[in-house]
């Protein structure tokens, strides 16, 4: 037992220190599971275990190396560890909004927008506690060692880690519940290191499909998109992308949400061919990218100029294609990406603020939601004697609270609870109402016709509950979709297919189908209007996807080399262009 004893010896002397930093990592995770929907309790167990472990040896692999290069100031350790929670708190951000953790394609997001709320006291109470925390584990916890020591101690914890990499614990859970407690598993900065030198992924852009790749296509059903006969020539064609939409904000899906909250969207549901869609990606760019293109793999669809994109089909078609939003039109480079996808115009705040109408309603995240339709109206009207096609992306929406300030704009207000100060649920109820005055609006300008064909959806939806959590309990599946309704005059009689797999990259091809326009067949997706037809939704997150069928679901990294997943990873990075 000495003997035992003696061994374990160089952990003992920040053995408390260790355990306590250890917890919040051990939280996120316990997060993050519920987040991907992980329920079994043998897998929480297992799977938080070996975090807190693989956590206690990473945290005291690199005090004790701190240790053995002499760098053993208190405020200079307590000064790293805050940065390491502050990064820890911005992958907590992200599960709480993408259900993803803080990967590689976030940090291109960070420019461009509003953070004022980092200013919140709320926000300043938290950092101060949080510093406060790392000062007093430092203070109380921390003890020096001679160098001798601290050198035994940095190799005790690497063994422990080389057995974690070496030995795969989780082999005892069913899938994919192995995968997710993997995924999991790696401290943060070795996540963010992975995720920076990952190889990326190499699109395959052919004519040709070789024929490994249309087998596997084949099973899934993807490149099969047609047109069911619902379409006409209509001239006028309006995509409104609302920033954040999810069903949940919706009377008609979550009774919680007050009627005359959710009028703006639910009259259009009631009215209208509609439905909700499964997302298959996350953020602005990707999600409209994947709305344009109808393939999952939106960052080879953007990095390679949209080999396939709908908007190119229109502008082949004689469309005068433009995208007007109310943030920076130059955010992520997208003023460039979305001339790529087929928009001959690209409009934000950087026209808006020229503009003497419209610079007074410039804040926050960009202009303001009820300016935006205001300046559309104008736009179609103007070009009211060209087949257009308009897509509109919203801002008042923005996580986390929504707009703040509505510079002078009145709106109904809403008698309950969570719409009396920004929230998220105000937010939508204003923008609902803004769609409305946008439709009559469009009503009195003689541009709501025969010829005109609106689709309401969102970008990407959000999945954060804060602030206002007592609205979305209990909790359903469908509060995590995205709305979409198609008007017309007269409303279309045949419905929208019902189906818990239709998803984002069925828009594009039922746009076409709408309009009669021939399908390229490189889509993945399938008209909404088509009935009776299998339909797969291949979801990328960040570095792995879950791909879902009728039959089963899978779930593996995007670097995985496993056949049965490199057949689909071949398939989701093919373009097959006409």
């Amino acid at each position: 037992m000495k003997r035992f004893l003696h061994f374990l010896s160089p952990l003992f002397a920040n053995y408390k220190l260790l355990l306590v930093a250890s917890l919040p990592a051990v939280a996120v995770s316990a997060f993050g599971l519920v987040q991907v929907q992980v329920t079994d309790p043998f897998a929480w167990i297992v799977t938080l275990t070996v975090r807190f472990m693989v956590e206690f040896a990473f945290l005291g692999f690199c005090l004790s190396l701190l240790n053995a290069l002499h760098l053993k100031n208190k405020w200079f350790l307590g000064i790293l560890l805050f940065l390491y929670y502050f990064v820890t708190t911005a992958d907590l951000t992200l599960l709480i909004y993408f259900k993803e953790r803080f990967g590689a394609k976030y940090f291109d997001t960070l420019q461009g927008g509003d953070y004022d709320f980092m200013t919140d006291w709320r926000l300043l109470s938290y950092f101060a506690a949080l510093g406060l925390f790392c000062a007093t584990l430092l203070y109380k916890g921390f003890k020096a060692v001679p160098y001798k020591q601290a050198l035994k101690q940095t190799g005790f914890y690497a063994c422990i880690l080389l057995f974690f990499i070496f030995v795969n614990p989780f082999v005892v859970l069913e899938k994919p519940n192995d995968f997710f407690a993997r995924y999991f598993l790696p401290p943060l900065p070795v996540y963010l290191f992975n995720a920076l030198t990952a190889t990326p992924q190499k699109a395959l852009i052919t004519d040709n499909l070789p024929a490994d790749i249309a087998a596997t296509a084949q099973q899934y059903n993807v490149f099969t998109a047609k047109n069911t006969g619902i379409g006409k020539n209509y001239t006028r064609v309006i995509l409104i992308a609302t920033e954040s939409l999810s069903a949940k904000y919706m009377h008609r899906f979550n009774v919680n949400i007050p009627v005359a909250a959710g009028r703006g969207y639910d009259a259009l549901f009631d009215k209208y061919p509609s439905d909700t869609l499964q997302t298959v990606t996350l953020s602005t760019l990707y999600g409209l990218t994947v709305i344009f293109s109808s393939h999952p793999y939106a960052e080879l669809s953007f990095s390679n100029a949209y080999p396939i994109s709908f908007v190119k089909e229109l502008q082949k078609n004689g469309f005068h294609t433009a995208f007007v939003r109310g943030a920076h039109e130059d955010y992520m480079h997208e003023n460039e990406l979305f001339h790529q996808a087929g928009f001959e115009t690209v409009r934000g705040w950087n026209f808006f603020e020229q503009e003497t109408a419209y610079k007074d309603y410039l804040d926050w995240w960009g202009l303001l939601d009820r300016k935006l339709f205001d300046y559309a109206a104008d736009y179609l009207d103007e070009h009211r004697n060209e087949k257009t096609f308009l897509t509109l992306l919203t801002v008042d929406t923005h996580v986390p609270l929504g707009r703040l300030d509505y510079l002078g704009e009145e709106y109904e207000e809403i008698d309950a609870q969570f719409y009396d100060r920004p929230t998220l649920p105000r937010a939508f109820a204003r923008v609902g109402q803004d769609i409305e005055r946008f439709i009559e609006n469009l009503r009195t300008k003689n541009l709501l016709d025969e010829n005109t064909l609106i689709l309401v959806t969102a970008d990407h939806p959000s999945f954060s509950n804060m602030i206002t959590p007592g609205l979305f309990k209990p909790f359903d599946p469908v509060f995590d979709r995205i709305p979409f309704a198609i008007v017309t005059v007269p409303a279309i009689n045949k419905p929208l297919v019902t189906d818990t797999l239709a998803s984002q990259l069925d828009i594009a091809p039922t746009v076409l189908d709408l309009l009669n326009l021939p399908q390229p067949k490189g889509f993945f997706g399938h008209s909404l209007f088509e009935q009776n037809t299998p339909r797969s939704v291949f979801d990328i997150k960040e570095d792995y996807a879950v791909v879902t069928t009728q039959k089963d679901r899978q779930v593996f990294s995007l670097n995985s080399t496993r056949p049965s997943d490199k057949k689909l990873i071949d398939l989701m990075t093919t373009f097959w262009v006409d």
